[in-house]
């Protein structure tokens, strides 16, 4: 591999020379003629600069880093995509942090952001990353954070985060115009998403002059399967005349779906089902009626954010809500 010595010794030029060519903005000025000679001996040697280098010694870091609390639910990754089409167009990498709902995970990728200099962070503003103070920790080393898509804001960073309160509230909505009288709402406990999903769906149903019961709300552990099983059948057995169960993300209403195959519902004939989120609405079947969160323009918002503060903008946080909008598909 070429090196920058190698190109200033077949220019015939000094490596400083070099290295003003190659970083355009250092404010040494060269020549035309000398410009055009490097350029030819870089391109002859198929000479890469080193960015390590280049960033070590320019006191710059072409990296962002991005903290998800999981991979496998499949609206982060969306997510991630997005973010990490953005900063190639920047000429930035992305360091994709999987926290995995865990402490200790957060802390190992505060330090590792921290030590690595990273330029800015995006990250989900979950509760293992409220439980160690990242945001402030990251603060305080003069990196700028934005917080993406979750549940929470914090007021001393910008925040894009979707309207979980008016997303349920139009989903209950529209379910009761299309007929759907009894409505049940299966979410995760202690999950402040679940949560503002859930007074979105009570405010619905007190809006139209119905009684919030609290026993068509199931709340699970997590994500598994039997476990969600259970509560459907147990709902269903309870409430004999359901007709519709309003799933808060898209993923478990996958399971929701399986689970009403399963004890021999028909869908929607039977009991419709709702979505949140639409993460993978468009691969179960039938294809599930969800709220669609508009992941590339959320991310596109956060990087614009993350951008300015890293270009040394200090005015006053943002916390930007974006309203989700209706995808009807063909279990309602």
């Amino acid at each position: 591999m070429a090196t920058i010595r190698d190109v200033a010794k077949l220019a015939g030029v000094s490596v400083a020379t070099v290295s003003a060519v190659i970083n355009k903005d250092s404010g040494v000025r060269v020549s035309e003629k000398l410009t055009k000679r490097v350029e030819e001996a870089i391109k002859e040697l198929n000479y890469k600069p080193n960015r390590i280098a280049r960033s070590l010694s320019k006191n710059e870091n072409y990296t962002i880093g991005y903290i998800v609390p999981s991979i496998t639910n499949f609206f982060f990754p969306q997510l991630a995509r997005a973010i990490e089409d953005i900063a190639f167009e920047k000429d930035y990498g992305v360091y994709l942090c999987n926290t995995d709902g865990r402490k200790e995970r957060a802390r190992y990728y505060l330090d590792s952001l921290v030590e690595n200099r990273v330029a800015g962070i995006i990250t989900t503003l979950t509760w293992e990353i409220e439980e160690i103070d990242f945001v402030e920790h990251v603060l305080e080393q003069n990196i700028p954070v934005v917080g993406l898509a979750g549940a929470r804001s914090n007021e001393s960073i910008d925040t894009v985060r979707p309207d979980d309160i008016e997303g349920a509230r139009l989903a209950v909505e529209y379910l009761l115009g299309k007929g759907y009288g009894r409505i049940a709402f299966i979410g995760v406990k202690d999950s402040q998403t679940t949560v503002i999903r859930q007074n979105g769906y009570r405010q619905a149903l007190l809006e139209a002059g119905l009684e919030y019961d609290e026993g068509l709300v199931g709340l699970t552990s997590g994500f598994d399967n039997s476990e969600i099983f259970t509560i459907v059948e147990s709902i269903i057995h309870n409430y004999p005349d359901l007709r519709t169960i309003f799933v808060f993300n898209d993923l478990m209403g996958t399971a929701v779906i399986d689970a009403l195959y399963r004890l021999g519902k028909r869908i929607p004939g039977d009991i419709a089902v709702m979505g949140f989120d639409d993460s993978v609405a468009s691969y179960t079947f039938p294809r599930m009626t969800t709220m669609s969160i508009p992941k590339v323009e959320m991310a596109s918002i956060a990087m614009e954010r993350l951008f300015k503060r890293m270009n040394g903008d200090n005015s006053s946080p943002l916390d930007i809500q974006i309203t989700p909008t209706l995808v009807e598909g063909n279990t309602t």
